[in-house]
């Protein structure tokens, strides 16, 4: 296993055994995170972990979004994909459980990032044969190729190739690689990247040229009885390709709750381009219209406890801070009664420039505030002296400490150490929750069915959901209360049935559908 040479280790020491002066009493609460990619050090060691939660604790931060999976592998052992395969990690380290110890040691959250979608770059295939992209990416035939594709067929994007979430076989087996860690690992959150999508080269203006794996495509066409294959900013595929990335987020997100109900499930979203004025605006911003991301809705619908947009602005660029701070804005009073947290790319700006923006996010507008910020990221958190995008080599401890300590021309965001702000959602939920199946001979026959949720009593509104490719289906925010499920314009016996839901907890529905 690798270990950490002179300086890093020594800190790690000297800190760890060195008297610590008396607390501060603590700031109000806020949301304080550091995101910690899997692409350079953080958590793929002991060490590694021991000196990143040092250096949380002294900057006052208090939850970590650890990456977990990069493209398809994991840095845990108790998964379902195979390990990360890098020189600097031994598969036969556990890296989440070992962060997990450490942070809680020291009273910080762990929140296991996920990257939903992308699966290889443009690189050697992975080494093992149980890699996703190995068994369902560009050598698989029919329905076992899973990778999202341009209309002519093509699979590697700017971004790598990614899977398609539209696709039946991804509906699938995405929600079980998210269970998995909540079952396995003492977890406070869950969190989504790549949750979209991918973007393309150029732009389209309304649409993108992605989301046309033949059985994606097929289920479109099933489900709307078109034929043909339909143009990037067609407005009725931009529509059923969101609905598809909704799909998985409810899934995964009432799977944990029901393991977990007092899990946070979170996401890092889409905030580029020029920012959205009101509601309607959103529909035409870059997340709805470049990656089909409706992250917004996300929050309405409560199947999402926070949203992370990253809000990777460079302070000395004058068109890109204005539209930082109206993105910042509309987050503040778009949230749904759920929490937003500020993502900073603290990689485009100095620590001055990332401090500034630190004090713009906390600011309170007609009662509205943000939760807090996250920032991107561990390995790389200030610019460099000239600008650009990799920071100079740092010591060991030093990298973070501007957040609290300052720098000589601003004083420092987080003097005191502060307590993470309590979520009544979370904590105390006044609504349940429901996730049901429709069970049919075929998965086909369960696709796209539309399902009735009614609470028994007079005067009570009927809401209407569709099922995902596998039959699942669901819904968040229910009242407390006796509910009838059925399958919507029928009444053949099996059809329906009648749940309790009770508040924070997931309700369970079975629905036989003999006629399809």
């Amino acid at each position: 296993m690798r270990r950490l040479a002179g300086p890093g280790l020594l800190l790690v020491a000297l800190l760890a055994t060195s008297p610590l002066p008396a607390a501060p009493p603590a700031d109000p609460p806020e949301i304080r995170a550091l995101w910690v990619d899997a692409f350079g050090p953080g958590i793929r060691s002991t060490e590694e972990a021991e000196e990143l939660v040092l250096e949380a604790k002294r900057a006052n931060l208090n939850l970590l979004f650890v990456q977990v999976r990069r493209r398809g592998d994991a840095l845990y052992t108790r998964g379902v994909e195979p390990p990360l395969d890098v020189p600097a990690y031994d598969p036969r380290f556990d890296a989440l459980e070992n962060v997990i110890r450490v942070a809680h040691r020291e009273g910080l959250e762990v929140h296991a990032w996920v990257n939903a979608m992308p699966v290889w770059r443009n690189e050697p295939p992975p080494c093992d044969a149980r890699h996703v992209f190995n068994r369902h990416g560009p050598s698989a035939t029919g329905d076992e190729m899973w990778l999202t594709t341009a209309p002519d067929g093509a699979t590697l994007f700017p971004v790598g190739t990614f899977l398609d979430p539209g696709h039946p076989g991804v509906q699938e087996y995405l929600p079980r690689v998210y269970a998995n860690l909540v079952r396995e690992y003492d977890l406070d959150g869950i969190h989504f990247d790549y949750i979209r999508y991918p973007e393309t080269e150029g732009s389209t203006g309304r649409g993108s040229a992605v989301g046309y794996n033949p059985a994606a495509l097929a289920r479109f066409r099933k489900a709307t009885g078109r034929t043909g294959t339909p143009e990037p900013g067609d407005e009725e595929w931009m529509t059923w390709r969101r609905r598809q990335v909704s799909h998985v987020v409810r899934r995964v997100f009432l799977e944990a709750k029901a393991l977990k109900p007092r899990i946070v499930v979170s996401a890092s979203v889409i905030p580029w381009g020029a920012p959205p004025t009101d509601e309607t605006d959103f529909a035409d911003a870059a997340p709805m219209q470049r990656v089909f991301q409706d992250w917004h809705a996300w929050l309405e619908e409560g199947i999402l406890d926070l949203a992370v947009p990253m809000n990777y602005a460079r302070e000395t660029d004058d068109r890109v801070r204005t539209w930082f701070d109206g993105w910042v804005g509309w987050e503040r009073r778009h949230q749904h009664g759920r929490g937003t947290v500020v993502g900073l790319g603290g990689y485009r700006n100095s620590p001055d420039a990332t401090l500034a923006q630190i004090s713009r996010v906390r600011r309170v507008e007609g009662g509205d505030r943000l939760a807090g910020v996250s920032l991107f990221s561990y390995r790389v958190p200030v610019a460099g002296p000239d600008g650009s995008e990799s920071a100079p080599p740092a010591f060991a401890g030093e990298r973070l400490f501007f957040l609290s300590a300052g720098t000589p021309d601003s004083p420092g965001a987080f003097a005191s150490a502060a307590p993470l702000p309590r979520l009544p959602w979370v904590a105390a939920p006044e609504h349940g929750f429901l996730a049901g199946t429709v069970l049919a001979a075929s998965r086909e026959e369960a696709d796209d069915v539309e399902v009735e949720i009614r609470r028994t009593g007079l005067f009570r509104k009927t809401r209407r959901v569709r099922t995902d490719a596998t039959g699942f289906f669901g819904v968040a925010r229910l009242a407390p209360g006796r509910y009838r499920v059925r399958l919507a314009g029928t009444e053949t016996a099996g059809t329906e049935t009648f749940v309790e839901v009770t508040a924070g907890t997931v309700a369970r529905a079975a629905l036989a559908d003999p006629a399809r």
